[in-house]
């Protein structure tokens, strides 16, 4: 991802559309990773793309600990600026060999990445990266805008699948998780989840 999103850091959590968007997203997450569940408070977590952290401040509350990482300096000090408990933003890319995450040797018990996978230049190889990151039977999630037409925008679900596999996630699921209005149109959300 590029700088570009430091143009959208201020208004982010303004956005009704972005607010609605980080809901049903935490609402198909529940539904499919029942984090409400007391096991879930020794959980580490990692959100990738965290922007400024919509969908972490949903996640914090349920686990012992979530790292956000995001490549935007603004998103992530929108996101610093919430003093967040349980909350860790780090900016930058995770997947370059100089950045430090920080993690140890332990891995994350879920990785997710909510509307990220369609805008990085190489989707497959970044979810086979991530999946390095999980601990044994970890899970990795993500949501992103059905593709369609000859727009470039968003993903197919044979694109997600295909990645799912390439990273060699089990338990793959590949489905539509909610419906939601952008620019004037209703476009439907996919989610991908994978096991490690």
């Amino acid at each position: 991802m590029t700088d570009d999103w430091n143009d959208y850091a201020d208004d982010w959590d303004n956005s009704g559309d972005v607010k609605l968007y980080a809901d049903r997203a935490f609402a198909s997450l529940v539904s499919n990773i029942d984090l409400r569940a007391p096991i879930w408070k020794s959980k580490r977590v990692l959100d990738f793309g965290c922007g400024t952290g919509l969908l972490a401040e949903k996640v914090a509350p349920y686990v012992r600990e979530l790292i956000a990482v995001d490549t935007s300096d603004k998103m992530i000090a929108v996101l610093k600026r919430k003093t967040l408990d349980k909350v860790t933003a780090l900016c930058g890319d995770i997947l370059d060999d100089g950045f430090r995450l920080g993690v140890g040797p332990s891995g994350f018990d879920l990785i997710y990445a909510s509307s990220v996978c369609s805008f990085l230049p190489d989707f497959e190889g970044t979810v086979v990266s991530l999946a390095r990151l999980l601990k044994p039977g970890g899970h990795f999630v993500q949501w992103d805008w059905l593709a369609s037409g000859d727009e470039g925008f968003g993903l197919t679900p044979s694109q997600i699948r295909s990645a799912l596999s390439n990273a060699q996630l089990q338990s793959t699921r590949v489905e539509q998780a909610f419906m939601i209005g952008a620019d004037g149109t209703t476009l439907p959300v996919l989610i991908g989840v994978g096991v490690s």
